[in-house]
């Protein structure tokens, strides 16, 4: 057999791999495999089939030793026994089924500076599943993308991606997806373009009825960036495209970030989502746990151009979001569809947000809060005006310094009273002592009544002045 890049894997199915021939050769490997450590002897994949164990080169081979067998229920299982960096993705064809475990430590499969415009896991295959990790797992299973390496690597495609008919993808705790930056600004497809975690999308023939799903019951999904710059590209953790559909059971996705929507999740107008527990962390997130949205070049067809920190629903007419964290206690719910009549919302739907109405709501706090300061300006500019102006006509025509003393007027009427014998209109009178024009008046009608007088004239004559 040929070897490929050494890799450390175990595989199990009941099904004998014709590479070693020979009942006696397998089972002394079996038995020196049991008796010595596997990576003495350099092997890079195992199978067994109850009693024989076989080996394979590559993480490639042990899956391509597999042609038949296996269900959804019980994958045939592939164990890591060493860190593995991958320079092609790892299609799961047509009818295979495969579970990877980490073995006796965690282990990573990274993206290679030489895997960049394609997925590093990826379920090509119809009637097809890959299942991350199983429950009761002590050692973590990582995929990463590679972008906080020391050499950051910068990607042109999601990390994992989900597009075979009717095929699976199942995601258990100690599983974690993470570090990938997506940055396929080259013209390509929407598989490219979307997502930067996990991508989904169902295509072909009867796709809506042969739907993908990805079935998360827990694990972290983190670290991810898509900066793509179209106005397709969404969705920093989680992307739902086409006729494919999201079931989140459990698990955690959080400090991912998109360019533009949908910074935890983003689900297109066909996808489906369906959350029934889990965080997905919002902007109200402490730093490091909350998924962004950013502003990107490209604007959707919906305001504002940045919706969505958590979750975002795209309908052909209007976006649905979330920016607040969605815990453990949300049900959400989108049942994909081609009509925003079709698209449907169930348990805390209330929560959501609908981005023409925050386009309105926006909308009409700035037309308010405009005209609330253009009043403002409007008002002191006045009041600076009559200010000047009153001034101007005091500086013309003095208060006279008179003696009222014996005429039993209160201090309001006094300064009334030595105003109205200046040049100042009963609205200057008013703006100087910052009384209302009704006010005015009737503290001069008062005035008036203690004077024995009925006109501003007779108040010069009243009081042997000119006027």
């Amino acid at each position: 057999m040929k070897r490929k890049n050494t890799l450390a894997v175990t595989i199990t199915n009941r099904t004998v791999c014709p590479v070693l021939a020979g009942v006696k050769k397998a089972l002394l490997i079996s038995l020196l495999s049991t008796l010595f450590p596997f990576c003495l002897f350099g092997q890079a994949a195992s199978r067994t089939d109850g009693q024989n164990i076989y080996y394979y080169d590559t993480i490639h081979d042990a899956a391509a030793s597999i042609s038949s067998g296996g269900t959804i229920n019980m994958p045939n299982e592939i164990t890591l026994l060493k860190d593995i960096i991958l320079s092609e993705p790892f299609e799961i064809a047509d009818g295979i089924h495969i579970r990877l475990v980490p073995g006796n430590a965690d282990k990573t499969i990274h993206r290679s500076a030489n895997l960049l415009d394609h997925p590093v896991l990826w379920v090509t295959g119809s009637n097809a599943s890959l299942t991350l990790g199983k429950p009761g797992m002590d050692n973590k299973l990582i995929i990463d993308g590679g972008y906080r390496n020391d050499t950051p690597v910068i990607a042109l495609s999601p990390l994992v991606v989900l597009n075979g008919q009717h095929s699976k993808l199942i995601m258990y705790d100690n599983v974690i997806i993470q570090n990938n930056y997506n940055n396929a600004n080259a013209p390509g497809n929407s598989t490219h373009q979307n997502g930067a975690g996990v991508f989904m999308r169902t295509t072909g023939e009867n796709s809506d009825e042969h739907k993908a799903e990805f079935i998360m019951k827990g694990g972290i999904i983190q670290g991810n960036s898509n900066f793509v710059q179209t106005p397709i590209a969404c969705g920093g953790g989680v992307f739902i495209s086409g006729a494919a559909v999201f079931t989140m059971e459990g698990g955690v996705i959080m400090n991912n970030t998109a360019n533009i929507s949908g910074g935890g999740v983003h689900t297109g107008s066909r996808g489906s989502f369906y959350k029934t527990g889990g965080i997905i962390y919002g902007k109200d997130a402490p730093s490091g746990l909350r998924n962004t949205a950013l502003i990107g070049v490209m604007t959707p067809k919906t305001w504002p151009s940045t919706i969505g920190h958590a979750v975002c629903v795209a309908n052909p007419d209007v976006f649905f979001f979330r920016n607040d964290t969605s815990d453990e206690n949300d049900n959400l719910s989108f049942t994909g569809a081609f009509s925003t009549t079709q698209a449907l919302f169930y348990g805390e739907g209330d929560k959501w947000n609908n981005s023409i109405t925050e386009f309105r709501r926006a909308l009409a706090v700035i037309i308010v809060s405009a005209l609330v300061l253009s009043a403002v300006i409007i008002f002191v500019i006045v009041r600076i005006t009559v200010k000047k102006r009153i001034e101007k006509v005091l500086k013309k025509s003095p208060v006279p310094e008179i003696d009222l003393s014996g005429h039993k007027l209160s201090v309001r009427e006094e300064e009334i009273c030595t105003l109205l014998l200046t040049e100042l209109s009963i609205k200057q009178i008013s703006y100087k002592l910052g009384i209302t024009y009704s006010g005015i008046n009737y503290h001069i009608k008062n005035l008036y009544r203690k004077l024995e007088i009925e006109s501003r004239p007779e108040l010069f004559v009243k009081l042997g002045l000119k006027g």
